[in-house]
């Protein structure tokens, strides 16, 4: 409406622009609506990578639209890798899980104790396999027969995480 078309056509002919100059820069305000500002914040982040900050016609700094496309593929490609390594995390942690639920005793079910017994009874007298199933010596019985002693941790040392 009150737009002067002759002077715009004007400046963009003198400044050698065919769609207006702007229409290749995308401002580091529209940026950061969709990419995290980095800590260092955007003009130090972009110039340690060596992509060129200019300023667009009214004053704010933007980078060329194909430095934005850069910028927009990468975070892409690093929420792809996010996701595989939470999957294999979460891959690992459920194998761990089923390892960890497969050795824990069975016990015994309700249809599984002897008439007469209680429970407790029946828990107490113990599973006949676990007789003959071969037991760690204890540190006592080592130190008796004069051999080296042997260490056994409390509990599992933590794995790699990633």
């Amino acid at each position: 409406m009150f737009r002067n078309t002759a002077t715009t056509e004007v400046g963009e002919i003198e400044l050698g622009c065919d769609r207006g100059c702007n229409a290749d820069l995308v401002p580091l305000s529209h940026l950061s609506l969709d990419l995290d500002e980095p800590a260092t914040g955007w003009l130090a982040y972009l110039s340690g990578r060596g992509i060129e900050v200019v300023a667009d016609d009214i004053g704010r700094s933007s980078v060329s639209r194909d430095d934005a496309k850069q910028l927009f593929d990468e975070q892409r490609e690093a929420e792809v890798r996010k996701r595989e390594v939470m999957a294999r995390i979460e891959r690992q942690a459920e194998e761990k899980d089923r390892a960890f639920r497969a050795a824990l005793p069975r016990g015994l079910a309700w249809h599984e104790v002897p008439v007469g017994l209680t429970p407790a009874q029946a828990m107490a007298a113990g599973d006949p396999e676990r007789d003959r199933r071969p037991r760690r010596r204890s540190l006592l019985e080592e130190s008796l027969e004069g051999g080296t002693l042997t260490m056994h941790p409390i509990s599992e040392p933590a794995g790699d995480q990633l």
